[in-house]
């Protein structure tokens, strides 16, 4: 609709100016610009998807492994948010066989009577209320295959199809064209993620018992026995002769400990072990 004075609808220039600049903001995250993350999530949000995914299959495995993803929802604590890719699930027997640049909408298959769906799509659609599923193929060889993903939390317009489907070889040319090595970079990337936040998760609390029950940093036998000779006030040559070590394998016990147990050195061990265990008494004495 036009307006007065012959200026475009901000109704009809919204969307579209949504589209454009998640396509930009998509290109640019391809040269590295911002993370691949964040571009997908423009790119989704200019298409109005509640979710997407871009993932790579290598011929030799069984299924499809994320590069990328986008859930609308993430900032939702107790929502459900996509946490692997449909695309195998969507396009089925020809998951392998699709070629680059085509694309493939879940409600087609649905109306199509040889065409299974599995489990794990349909629970995904019943808790997030998906409608519908997007799937472009955006490169294909001997090797692998990358696919894009879009999901909608309602159907979409026949004119909103065939939009997706005008934007299909844009979206393959600037893949194409991307920056060498931008799949390793963000693979390694993701994986630096989990392992910091299993790291950060399994670190020695600093209220933690280092002699609890619990063994809370993980120190060996003799480890462990080392601090209960260090808490009764033995010295290390102390616990050399207490425990019939020599002084060297004591003090690479000790190395270990500290290592284990994030303190600077025998000071600060010493503080911890103690601080702890007074600690553990107040708490009995108020359970009495």
């Amino acid at each position: 609709m036009l307006e007065r004075g012959g200026g475009i609808s901000a109704d009809i220039m919204g969307p579209d100016l949504r589209v454009l600049d998640g396509i930009a903001s998509w290109c640019g995250g391809l040269h590295g610009s911002m993370s691949l993350v964040d571009a997908l999530g423009s790119l989704a949000a200019g298409f109005g998807a509640d979710a997407s995914v871009l993932s790579r299959h290598q011929k030799q495995q069984d299924r499809p492994r994320a590069v990328a993803m986008m859930d609308a929802k993430s900032d939702d604590a107790e929502a459900v948010t996509i946490r692997r890719p449909f695309c195998q699930d969507v396009m089925g027997y020809f998951f392998t066989k699709a070629r680059a640049s085509t694309v493939w909408f879940l409600s087609d298959h649905l109306s199509d009577g040889n065409w299974v769906s599995t489990q794990t799509l349909e629970n995904w659609r019943a808790t997030r209320v998906i409608e519908e599923v997007v799937v472009v193929v955006l490169a294909g060889s001997l090797r692998q295959q990358d696919y894009i993903e879009f999901h909608f939390a309602r159907p979409l317009e026949y004119s909103e199809k065939l939009e997706l489907e005008a934007l299909v070889p844009t979206l393959v040319r600037s893949w194409s064209g991307r920056k060498t090595g931008l799949v390793t970079q963000a693979q390694m990337d993701d994986r630096m993620i989990r392992h910091r936040a299993a790291a950060q998760e399994h670190r020695l609390k600093p209220e933690a018992s280092i002699l609890g029950v619990s063994n809370p940093a993980n120190l060996s036998r003799a480890e462990f026995r080392v601090c209960v000779m260090l808490s009764r006030g033995l010295s290390v040559k102390g616990v050399t002769e207490e425990l019939s070590l020599s002084e060297a394998t004591v003090r690479t016990h000790l190395r270990s400990i500290y290592s284990k147990t994030e303190v600077s050195g025998m000071p600060e061990l010493m503080y911890r072990i103690l601080s702890s265990e007074n600690d553990e008494a107040g708490r009995l004495r108020q359970t009495r």
